[in-house]
């Protein structure tokens, strides 16, 4: 017993396909004489296609026309019977062109006959391929991260479409390699009432990195502690690609400006934490040949660790620079550098 639910399907496919598409232009040459190879004729069966595109010209053979006549008889559909067929099937006259025999003779076929695998729809094509990339990212998330936003993007053979085409069948995934992104190779093995069916795909994996963001309104001036952020995908950000992407490398910095909640924090946001700040009264060790001296001095500048500050002694005023080393002390080394302004050129007198 043949199973119609299958070209039923396919043909409602086709229909809706031609339907909300423009085809391009075919030409459709009638056969003086055809069999059938199934038990229903289509558009394939009685004339040949011609068109430069192999998906449209495989949505027109597959239109379906009427049941194939019994064994041992014959049936003839002239041209203009198959044209009112087609514009029934929802077909285009105006944009394809006939050419060959008037008429066609269809012979019956055998009192055995097997359907052969027919071209899958656009829309069966799609759903394929949906079900591949849902298979291969829930391996993804269970295997490599759950929490990235994995996109895979896959192109199947029309043998592993086919394989591919039942939805009830069960996809198993494996194979793929660290660090998951880019070119993968998985194994897939489909369950089908016939058996299972096992092959290889390539697909392109991309996973968004995702970026450090504010929990809640941070102000200025107050130092990033793991309550204050989190991490979200960077798709939603158009400056993705100058923020952070671990939470390690905000936590203990000093936020340069105010940062709404939700937003991302970026390069220009965040700041080593301040250990010197202007007008403060700090203490410079001087180190020479093995001499270390200690005093004290009033900074001019703010600074982070290892920022290079102006500072000024408290007797002389006289200023020159130092490099932070921790909270209210800098350090410098052998002869320090003046930041005083340069002195005018001496005039000579005629």
């Amino acid at each position: 017993m043949i199973n119609r639910s299958k070209p039923l399907l396919s043909a409602i496919g086709i229909f809706v396909l031609i339907q909300g598409a423009s085809l391009p232009a075919a030409e459709l040459r009638l056969k003086s004489q055809c069999r059938p190879a199934c038990a229903v004729v289509t558009l394939g069966d009685v004339a040949e296609i011609f068109t430069a595109d192999d998906q449209a010209a495989a949505l027109l053979a597959a239109v379906e026309l009427f049941p194939a006549p019994p064994p041992s008889q014959q049936r003839f559909i002239r041209l203009r019977e198959l044209q009112d067929l087609l514009i029934l099937r929802g077909v285009n006259l105006t944009e394809h062109r006939f050419s060959g025999s008037s008429q066609v003779a269809i012979a019956g076929g055998d009192p055995v006959c097997v359907e052969p695998d027919r071209p899958l729809s656009l829309l069966a094509v799609r759903g394929a391929e949906r079900r591949v990339c849902q298979a291969v990212t829930q391996y993804l998330e269970q295997y490599a991260s759950a929490d990235s936003a994995w996109t895979v993007g896959v192109k199947l053979t029309p043998e592993q479409l086919q394989a591919c085409s039942d939805e009830h069948a069960a996809i198993s995934v494996r194979g793929g390699a660290a660090p998951w992104t880019g070119n993968q190779r998985f194994e897939l093995t489909i369950d089908n009432p016939d058996g299972p069916a096992r092959f290889y795909i390539d697909a392109e994996v991309t996973a968004p990195r995702k970026i450090v963001v504010a929990v809640r309104s941070l102000s200025r001036g107050v130092t990033v502690r793991a309550g204050d952020v989190e991490l979200c995908s960077a798709t939603s950000f158009q400056a993705a690609e100058d923020g952070f992407h671990a939470i390690k490398q905000v936590l203990g910095r000093e936020t340069t400006r105010a940062i709404p909640a939700g937003k991302p924090l970026g390069a220009e946001t965040l700041r080593a934490p301040l250990l010197v700040h202007r007008g403060d009264v700090v203490t410079v060790i001087a180190r020479s040949a093995g001499i270390r001296i200690r005093t004290t001095v009033r900074a001019r500048d703010d600074g982070s660790l290892d920022d290079l500050v102006a500072v000024e002694s408290l007797a002389g005023r006289q200023r020159y620079f130092a490099r932070v080393t921790g909270v209210r002390e800098v350090d410098v080394f052998g002869r320090s550098v003046r930041a005083d302004p340069a002195p005018r050129p001496a005039v000579v007198k005629p």
